[in-house]
């Protein structure tokens, strides 16, 4: 394959990321009616974030799994399990090889959508004021390790991984490191980030009914 292929002029042009000027939003909540009789609301709500070069990005994977990422996270056991407001509910790091996005993505019912926002920034403080327990952590941890390992069965599964962090120019080391994020961050740790990253006036609302 290198003989008859490894000749061939593939990325030998270079194009060099653009700085790209970002213009805050001024308003930052908005509430559209598309529909007047509609009985469902589509919600998110969303913040600025760095990309995956930033320090913070693999422990922050750990804290967005166990606040929305997943089927036993906070967001999906409060505002689906008990309180029935919706039938799922997921927050997710939206990656770019620029600034990336932390969403949090839903639809409910229409008379009780503001109630789910109130639920979700309840969810947010209570990452930030009370510390995470090793079982939940743990539970957070298994998931994402087991996830992992799905996600790499097979050379098709493997590849795509490959190309994700090679077009956002990550290095050969970075698979191995964030596996030991997820193995070895602290409660500790997470519950600064939440202090950081996980405060309601840096969120951006859009409600659509």
């Amino acid at each position: 394959m290198n003989k008859a292929l490894g000749q061939l002029p593939f990325n030998q042009q270079q194009f060099p990321l653009r700085e790209i000027i970002q213009t805050p939003a001024i308003i930052k909540k908005h509430s559209i009616v598309n529909d007047a009789d509609s009985v469902q609301a589509a919600i998110r709500i969303a913040r600025p974030f760095p990309n995956r070069h930033h320090p913070d990005f693999p422990k922050v994977q750990v804290l967005n799994n166990l606040f929305g990422g997943f089927f036993g996270s906070r967001l999906m056991s409060n505002i689906r399990e008990d309180k029935g407001y919706t039938y799922g509910i997921h927050s997710y790091l939206q990656n770019h090889l620029h600034d990336t996005a932390w969403m949090i993505s839903t639809e409910a019912g229409r008379d009780v959508a503001e109630a789910t926002i109130s639920e979700v920034y309840k969810e947010m403080a209570l990452l930030r004021d009370v510390r995470i327990e090793a079982e939940e952590l743990d539970l957070v941890r298994n998931y994402m390790i087991g996830s992992l390992l799905g996600d790499l069965d097979g050379p098709f599964q493997i590849i795509a991984r490959w190309k994700n962090y090679i077009l956002n120019n990550l290095g050969s080391d970075y698979f191995y490191n964030s596996l030991n994020t997820v193995r070895n961050v602290r409660a500790e740790e997470l519950q600064e980030l939440a202090k950081k990253y996980l405060n309601p006036d840096d969120f951006y609302e859009l409600m659509v009914v």
